[in-house]
């Protein structure tokens, strides 16, 4: 049993005071597949329900539905009814969480810079637009970003640690974050080691270079791919200290929400990653 889902049940059992409910951090999801009958996620509402279940103990108060937008098969146009009816079933379940609209858009709808294709879909209905990392070449993803900036918005990057060219080369990945116009979502099971060590590993040479603004769940089951974030938390609270967990898996996240301004999760933490760079340190064990 994680942290989270310790301090959560004790908390609805009545044992915590009212004003100790930051125990459990009430973490941010970003990247939820949580909707049914629309993706690979869920094929039932009731699958859907024990997703949300599941969050809700591991200290998830907030979730944003992110359903991948497939051209031809489905855009997207439905999510706010769908999360209503989801929604109202939580309520009679009493399960207590917050449901937020998103999507996760592909890259080739990102490169077509289709302002009323895209703007709908940005989280929250806000300026971030959550952009499948898919495995390509930097110059096409600058590309992407251009559009989208065109566009009014700004891109997060989904699951960047999973895709070959940036584990083959991460520092060209920091030349474009470095520009500031575009954010890196991690995959909670990578850094928590659930898609394996090397996966893990690529995550936190990428969270240690401050290529990490976010971290989510990118849930589409009850199973691995479950909607957990304290796991992932742990592993950084150790890595990296309390302050940059928190600023990933809470504050940006709510900033995301808000339509504000993300923050570096290792340079304003005050983490110790000093030394040779990560990268430089990763570059030279590869050669």
């Amino acid at each position: 049993m994680s942290l989270c889902s310790f301090y959560s049940i004790i908390e609805r059992a009545g044992i915590l005071k009212e004003g100790y409910r930051d125990v459990t951090l009430n973490f941010i999801d970003t990247h939820c597949h949580i909707i049914h009958g629309v993706d690979d996620g869920p094929a039932s509402m009731e699958t859907s329900i024990e997703m949300a279940r599941l969050a809700m103990d591991d200290g998830i108060t907030t979730v944003v539905a992110t359903p991948h937008i497939v051209e031809g098969y489905y855009d997207g146009h439905d999510r706010s009814e769908r999360l209503r009816q989801l929604g109202s079933r939580l309520s009679d379940a009493s399960i207590f969480l917050e449901l937020v609209a998103g999507a996760e858009v592909p890259m080739s709808a990102c490169l077509t810079g289709d302002a009323g294709l895209l703007k709908p879909l940005a989280l929250n209905g806000g300026i971030y637009l959550l952009m499948e990392t898919a495995d390509t070449t930097f110059e096409q993803l600058a590309q992407a970003v251009y559009q989208i900036r065109l566009c009014g918005l700004y891109p997060i990057l989904a699951h960047p640690e999973r895709t070959r060219f940036v584990q083959d080369n991460p520092s060209r990945l920091a030349e474009i974050v470095a520009r500031g116009e575009v954010f890196c979502q991690l995959t909670a099971a990578s850094l928590d080691g659930t898609f394996g060590k090397s996966l893990q590993k690529s995550s936190l040479v990428l969270a240690r270079s401050g290529l990490m603004h976010l971290v989510a769940s990118d849930a589409h089951s009850t199973g691995r791919r479950k909607p957990c974030l304290s796991g992932a938390y742990e592993i950084l609270r150790k890595e990296l200290g309390e302050t940059a967990a928190r600023m990933v898996t809470h504050e940006n996240p709510r900033r995301v929400l808000e339509s504000q301004e993300l923050e570096n999760a290792v340079r304003n933490s005050g983490a110790d990653v000093s030394g040779r760079s990560v990268l430089a340190r990763f570059m030279h064990r590869r050669r």
